[in-house]
């Protein structure tokens, strides 16, 4: 190789791109590891994957030069943790369930247009937001479920500045005039601090169906935050 083909294309250029295309397959190798393993393999093998950057780092700085032993000892740390996970990922070793592979690439629930939506914009009530787009506080929340939403399901708007809420929906004791908490719980979204928006899909497949003709909701962070339910219509 010419000397000036060597000082000016590859050292510059192409040894570069190739300690990048090397980076990049390095990147992805993980990602796919991780993502088409069990949340709890994954957790695993990214623990294994630090440890062993740690014990690479340390054999490194504590020698001036790594004789063919250590060598190999680096190269095994860095790469069993991606050998390993992709096994497991890919099946070729069992401990991984069918229903199980893949689950940390499950796509991201999207919010459907018709979802029943409740709102808080204060520490004393819900609201709902009326034709205006002007959220109105209420002490009730009438629900319609569409022909496709079987799961219970409903969108929260956190529009409250700063302040955390959320909504729980429980069976109703007493009456509508003078409501109180029931011992069954059907629903409990996330706290989240506004301004901030979450939709609420249930995970233990309680359905509409599943919900009494009357119900109760209320916030965890502010119990005074309370109304009945009313499911209008066929669930």
């Amino acid at each position: 190789m010419k000397p000036d083909l060597r000082s000016r294309v590859i050292l510059p250029i192409v040894l570069p791109i190739l300690v990048l295309v090397v980076i990049l397959a390095c990147v992805g190798a993980v990602a796919a590891v991780l993502l088409f393993n069990t949340k709890l393999g994954a957790l695993a093998l990214a623990a294994v994957a630090a440890a062993g950057i740690l014990f690479t780092v340390s054999l490194a700085s504590s020698h001036d030069e790594l004789d063919a032993p250590r060598r190999t000892a680096v190269v095994l740390a860095a790469a069993l943790p991606l050998l390993v996970g992709g096994a497991l990922a890919a099946g070729v070793i069992p401990g991984i369930e069918d229903e199980d592979r893949m689950i940390n690439v499950e796509p991201l629930v999207s919010i459907p247009e018709d979802a029943p939506l409740i709102a808080a914009q204060n520490a004393q009530s819900f609201c709902i937001y009326d034709d205006s787009g002007e959220c109105v506080d209420t002490d009730s929340w009438e629900v319609t479920p569409e022909p496709d939403q079987d799961l219970l399901s409903y969108v929260f708007d956190n529009i409250d500045p700063g302040i955390p809420h959320n909504v729980v929906v429980t069976s109703l004791e007493g009456s509508p005039a003078d409501p109180a908490r029931g011992e069954d719980e059907f629903a409990s979204s996330s706290v989240i601090t506004g301004p901030a928006i979450e939709y609420y899909l249930s995970e233990d497949d309680v359905s509409w169906e599943d919900l009494p003709d009357e119900w109760y909701f209320y916030c965890a962070v502010h119990p005074n935050m309370q109304g009945v339910g009313t499911l209008a219509g066929d669930a």
